[in-house]
């Protein structure tokens, strides 16, 4: 949002105008029970509820799932009151199907800061499969994807601050980039964005600009994906997670620089075909 900066240098003082990153938080209901408020950037509330609540494997399956709705507005209006619980704009209710499983996890869950992670260790890797073989990238393919996403990170560019996640078929064409002053949330949308849109994720590449730690490797390995980067680094814990669910896990991918983590044989040199 336009917000006013004083900004100092050498020169003296000016004042410009610039702008924030917007962060709400959003309640999200499973059959009437709340079962996280995540501090997000509006837009794409379903895509966010979606893939958060299978990537924590809260739902087991789009099957399961009859409706997302969100109850209103994506941005507040001048004459709308100041509840940061807003319903008409900040919550998201998932209704699940008659014959569904009940929740994994029925307790209600406390609020969550952005960028927090969430899940006990004991739950590491209960009930999720290691991901199957999914997709080879070359090494051209993989250098040009970071590129891609900074050409479409339009609110990076308006204030910054902000964490982008992004999914790419095996030959780097954009499937989605979504924007968040959370990178979890960043993930949980560019996820539900397919999920949403039946667009399977066991032959994707899931791309991040936040570090790469346990969770994120958790969402995408619960989903299928079997590629996972960041252009920061990972954590010990996400190295050992991917090794074990058989995921690729790729830490400071800039350009033809590129760390490979775990199962390295996803990435094809470029003489390869």
């Amino acid at each position: 949002m336009p917000w006013p900066i004083h900004r100092l240098t050498a020169k003296g003082a000016q004042i410009l105008d610039g702008g924030v990153v917007i962060e709400e938080p959003l309640e999200i209901q499973v059959d009437g029970r709340t079962v996280a408020v995540l501090m997000r950037t509006p837009g794409m509330e379903k895509e966010l509820a979606a893939g958060f609540c299978l990537g924590e494997g809260l739902v087991a399956g789009m099957a399961d799932v009859a409706l997302i709705r969100h109850c209103g507005r994506t941005v507040a209006e001048e004459e709308a009151e100041t509840d940061p619980l807003d319903v008409s704009r900040n919550r998201v209710e998932v209704r699940l199907m008659p014959d569904a499983a009940p929740l994994q996890r029925p307790e209600a869950a406390p609020p969550i800061r952005s960028g927090c992670g969430r899940i006990g260790v004991e739950m590491f890797i209960e009930n999720i499969r290691p991901v199957g073989e999914g997709v080879r990238i070359g090494q051209k393919t993989l250098a040009r994807l970071p590129a891609q996403v900074a050409r479409r990170q339009v609110a990076y560019r308006a204030a910054g601050g902000i964490h982008a996640a992004a999914l790419f078929d095996r030959t780097g064409q954009v499937i989605a980039v979504c924007e968040d002053v959370g990178r979890h949330n960043a993930v949980d949308k560019a996820l539900g964005f397919c999920l949403l849109r039946g667009i399977p994720l066991d032959d994707k590449i899931l791309l991040s600009t936040g570090r790469a730690s346990y969770d994120m490797v958790i969402k995408g390995a619960r989903l299928g994906v079997p590629l996972i980067a960041s252009i920061s680094s990972p954590t010990s814990r996400a190295v050992e997670l991917a090794q074990a669910l058989n995921c690729t896990l790729l830490g400071y991918l800039r350009g033809k620089t590129v760390n490979i983590y775990t199962h390295p044989w996803r990435i094809t040199p470029d003489h390869s075909p």
